[in-house]
This record gives structure tokens, C-alpha cells and sequence, in this order.
């Protein structure tokens, strides 16, 4: 009922009109209770309706030419000086109606009669002002909704444009990588290269096609990786030994943020195995129970000054907070020359229903 008060002008007219008109009735059976209902009586509630009627109008012109006040003070002030102009409005209406008309209406002319209209002023602009505190609330909370609707709507457009540039980061970071190594191979062994360039190529397409997804399966994502470890291992060949242990039977039904686990391999590989002349073991840990948990484990330090490092976390850190705020957890550790990068989902959070 509050913006429909606010949103059309019939709706508006037809509740002054609800609600005049029934002070009207009231103030007719009232007076006319003791004055037998004569003519006067009539005449003098309908023109107390029709005054009303046009001091609404008025009232609702002058908050509109200015505005709501968002201070509580000035907002009083607002609605005591608005009922103050259209109380007199009505007075004034009230009078030109019934004055000139005295003998005919009530049977003679009371020397009184203007002081007694003046006298109705303060009840006028009682009823006047409780239409104004009314009014001016339901427009006020109406603000406030408008305000909140478009303050979550640009939350809205600002995580998913924060979450477009995120992602629009790890393609050519991805790609700058790969095409160095296939680079290097194509002078050294020509069928690997071009065998890099197919595995290159099938990472790409998959990854292009879920650009615009936040979350996708585990299990597209264990894939991705997959493909995007075989494209490594043609370049360092046994110096890359990497050992899946999936624990979880239905990681079907489990949800991650696209690249997630790809990232933190690559990483693995490019400063655990990549900065390493005999190479090594990394170990991919998936836990899916009532949470789940990606784990990469690398030899290697962690090396604070690295950029890229920093690049690839900070790109981690920043879209599981966009997607799940508190819900879930990164870390970087490291331990007995063993470098161990860990996200951890909740499961509401992550699984598909």
C-alpha cells in the first residue's frame, strides 16, 4: 500500500479522497446531530472536504518541488512549515465558501463567524501535519528501499566485473607460460612441440568455453589439469613426476572456482620443479568429505619476492572471496623444504545439488 500511495496519482487522489471523505462524514454526523442536519451543516462539511483535498494537493507539490530531507530535523521543519501553508489554503477555501453565504446557509450573519473559522486552524493543521508525517515517511522508506536496491545491484555489477578481470588475468598468464615452453621445444625436438601445441590447443578451447563461470565440476576441473600437466611433462620430461591421491567417492557432486586447482599446479611446477635442476614429485591431495580440500604440494621454498608467485595467490585469495567471503580458506605454507598451497570450501558452499 506504501508505494502504491507513491507510485500513480489516481492511487494518491483516490486515498485523499477515502480519507477526507470520511472526516467528512464524521464531522457531518457529528454537528448535524445537533443541528437536525441542516443545509449549513452540509455545505460546511462538503467544503471542509474539498479544502482538504486541495491542501493535500498542495502539500504533496510542495515536498515534491523540494525534495526529502535526509536530516530528522529539518525534515520536522519541512512538514511543520508545509501543514502551516496548506492549513492556511484550506482556511482560506473554507472561508470564501461559507462567509459570503452565512444568511442563506445557517439563517443569519455572525459578527463571530470569522473568528470561529479562524479558531478551526489548529485542527486543520493537526490533521494536516499527521497527513504530512505519513506521507513523508512512506517516501522516505520508499528512498531507503530504491537506495538499497541499487547499492546491492552495484555490488552485484562490481563482483562480477571484479571477477571478469580475474579471470581475463589467467589466460595470458596461462598462455605467456605455455607458449615459452613450446618455444624452446621447437628447435630441440620439433614432433613434441607440435604435440604441445594439440595439448595447448585442448586446454585453450576448454578453458575459453567457461569463461564467464564462476563455479564448475571438480571433476572438468581435475581434467583441465590433467591435460595441462601432460602439456608440461614434454618439456621436463622425468624431472616432472606428479602423484594424484583423490580421496572422496563422489566428487561429482562437488563445485570449484574454474582454473582454481590448475593455478596452483602451475605455480607448483614453475617455481617447485621449474627452479630445480633434478626436478621432483608434486602431489595433488583432493578431500572431499564434509569439506572440501585441494592440496599442492611442491619441493621448493616460498619465495615472497616472486611476482608471479604473488600474481597467481593474490588472484586465488581475491576470487574465493568474491565467490564465498568467509566461507573458504587459502593458505601457503611451508615445511621440511616442501611448499604446500591448500583451498578449503565448505561444503554448502561448493556442492552441486
Amino acid at each position: 500500500m506504501a508505494n502504491a500511495i507513491m507510485r500513480t496519482p489516481s492511487t494518491f487522489w483516490l486515498m485523499q479522497l477515502g480519507i477526507w471523505g470520511s472526516l467528512m462524514l464524521l464531522n457531518l454526523f457529528v454537528r448535524g446531530y445537533f443541528s437536525h442536519y441542516k443545509l449549513g451543516e452540509l455545505i460546511n462539511s462538503f467544503s471542509l472536504f474539498i479544502s482538504l483535498m486541495i491542501a493535500s494537493g498542495v502539500l504533496r507539490r510542495f515536498y515534491r518541488d523540494r525534495g526529502t530531507d535526509d536530516s530528522l530535523p529539518k525534515g520536522i521543519g519541512q512538514a511543520v512549515l508545509g501543514s502551516a501553508i496548506a492549513s492556511l489554503v484550506a482556511i482560506v477555501i473554507i472561508g470564501l465558501v461559507l462567509l459570503p453565504n452565512q444568511e442563506f446557509l445557517f439563517g443569519e450573519v455572525s459578527n463571530l463567524a470569522l473568528l470561529q473559522l479562524l479558531a478551526s486552524y489548529p485542527n486543520i493543521f493537526l490533521f494536516l501535519l499527521c497527513w504530512s508525517a505519513v506521507y513523508l515517511l512512506i517516501k522516505r522508506q520508499k528512498a531507503l528501499k530504491l537506495a538499497y536496491t541499487r547499492e546491492a545491484e552495484l555490488k552485484e555489477q562490481l563482483a562480477a566485473s571484479q571477477m571478469e578481470l580475474l579471470l581475463n588475468q589467467l589466460n595470458p598468464h596461462f598462455m605467456f607460460n605455455a607458449i615459452n615452453n613450446i618455444r624452446a621445444l621447437i628447435l630441440e625436438d620439433t614432433d613434441k612441440a607440435r604435440d604441445s601445441l594439440a595439448q595447448l590447443s585442448d586446454v585453450l578451447r576448454v578453458t575459453l568455453q567457461t569463461k564467464q563461470d564462476k563455479l564448475w565440476p571438480l571433476v572438468q576441473e581435475i581434467e583441465l589439469t590433467k591435460s595441462f600437466i601432460k602439456l608440461n611433462i614434454l618439456q621436463y620430461e622425468q624431472r616432472l613426476v606428479v602423484d594424484w591421491q583423490i580421496n572422496s567417492n563422489n566428487i561429482e557432486r562437488w563445485l570449484v572456482p574454474c582454473l582454481s586447482l590448475q593455478l596452483l599446479v602451475e605455480n607448483a611446477i614453475k617455481h617447485g620443479i621449474g627452479n630445480s635442476k633434478e626436478g621432483g614429485l608434486i602431489t595433488i591431495k583432493i578431500i572431499a568429505n564434509k569439506s572440501l580440500t585441494l592440496e599442492v604440494i611442491n619441493p621448493g621454498k616460498i619465495a615472497p619476492s616472486s611476482s608471479s608467485t604473488r600474481l597467481g595467490i593474490t588472484n586465488i585469495q581475491q576470487r574465493l572471496n568474491l565467490l564465498f567471503e568467509d566461507k573458504a580458506h587459502f593458505s601457503l605454507t611451508e615445511h621440511n623444504q616442501l611448499v604446500s598451497a591448500k583451498i578449503i570450501l565448505e561444503e554448502t558452499q561448493c556442492s552441486a545439488q
